[in-house]
Formats: structure tokens, sequence, C-alpha cells
């Protein structure tokens, strides 16, 4: 397979690609950056790596509820939606930002619960959403808007698998803390499993 893994930081690329390496897979990895505007930055550089290519971007999130353990997801849809505007302090320029709707996920992701992707400039300290959006089948995610839709536009295949590592608010940053290697680890062995049996 003619894979290329994206992540927003080494850390998060280090164990799926060791694990990969390990069963004689030997993908290309690019990093975006951490923080929306690292991604959109160099999002057409990376975009234009992905041309033609299968591609996993991998990451991590925050839900807007409870956090109880690392789990993976993947991306069905990613939305511009700054916290400022959640809260009713701001609003997007109509059109400016729509929604990006991500192509149908490869079979080896499919098992993962879809979710829609929240971005914003800045980590949120607090969890409202607005009213036309529920908690449940929503995450949280820095760089994905910024580059997904270049990225996807290249791609031979899309998938975004993020593991939830805190909740949505003033402690979202000392549970990612917590938590950020073990879903690093999570999602290399996730992935791993899955790409090996496809090959």
């Amino acid at each position: 397979m003619d894979l290329v893994i994206i992540a927003a930081a080494k850390f998060e690329l280090d164990p799926l690609t060791n694990a990969l390496q390990e069963k004689g897979m030997n993908p290309t990895t690019k990093l975006i950056g951490i923080g929306s505007l690292n991604a959109a930055k160099r999002a057409r550089q990376v975009a234009e790596a992905c041309r033609g290519r299968n591609v996993i971007f991998v990451g991590t999130c925050g839900i807007f509820g409870a956090f109880n353990r690392v789990h993976l997801i993947r991306a069905q849809e990613v939305h511009w939606l700054p916290t400022c505007e959640r809260l009713g302090l701001s609003y997007t320029v109509k059109d400016s930002a729509p929604p990006i709707v991500l192509p149908p996920a490869p079979a080896y992701c499919q098992s993962l619960p879809e979710k829609k992707v929240i971005c914003s400039p800045g980590i949120s300290l607090v969890s409202k959403l607005p009213d036309h959006l529920s908690a449940d089948p929503c995450v949280e995610n820095l760089e994905l808007y910024s580059c997904v839709g270049e990225i996807a536009a290249q791609a031979a295949s899309l998938a975004v698998v993020l593991a939830v590592t805190n909740s949505v608010g003033p402690d979202s940053h000392s549970q990612w803390r917590q938590h950020f290697a073990g879903a690093a680890g999570a999602t290399a062995e996730f992935l791993c499993a899955r790409l090996a049996k496809s090959q």
C-alpha cells in the first residue's frame, strides 16, 4: 500500500510508523504542525505529497462530555467553529468556512464510530455548543479543518483517526497530558493490525 501518514506532531506518528516498519511497511510521514495556523501554512505542501496516495491522518481530540477512557473515532465531517462563536461572542462570515464532508472511510477503519470534528484556533476552556449541535456526535481538534480539504482533494483514499484523550473544558490540557502517549499507542495498535490484514 502506498501510504502517507499525517499528524500534527512527531510523537503522534512514531508508535504507528515503528509498528508498521516492524511488519515491513514503510509509509511516508508528514507533519502538519501543531495548531490551526501551522496546519494552514503547511496544508498545500502536505497535500501535494498525498497526490494519488492512501492517506491516514492521526491525532487526538476532546469530547463534549465526561471523559472516561481513551478510545478511537473517525472523522465524518469537519466544522470551523471557534469557541467565541460557540459562546455567541463572534460569528463567521457567511459561506467563508463551510463544513467539510469527508469521503467514505476505507474499510479498515469503518468499525470506528463516526464523529463531527469541531475545530477552533485554540483549545476551548468551555464545552458549550450552539443549539443546532448536540454533544454526543462532536469532538474538538485544532488542526483538521485547516488542512483536510486540500488533503482530501489529492488523496486516493483518506482516513482520519483520532484518539479521544480528554473532555473539552478547563481540565482539557491536564487530561491530554495524562493520556496522549497511550492514545498514540492505541492508534498504532488499531491501525497496524488492520493495515497488515489489508496488504
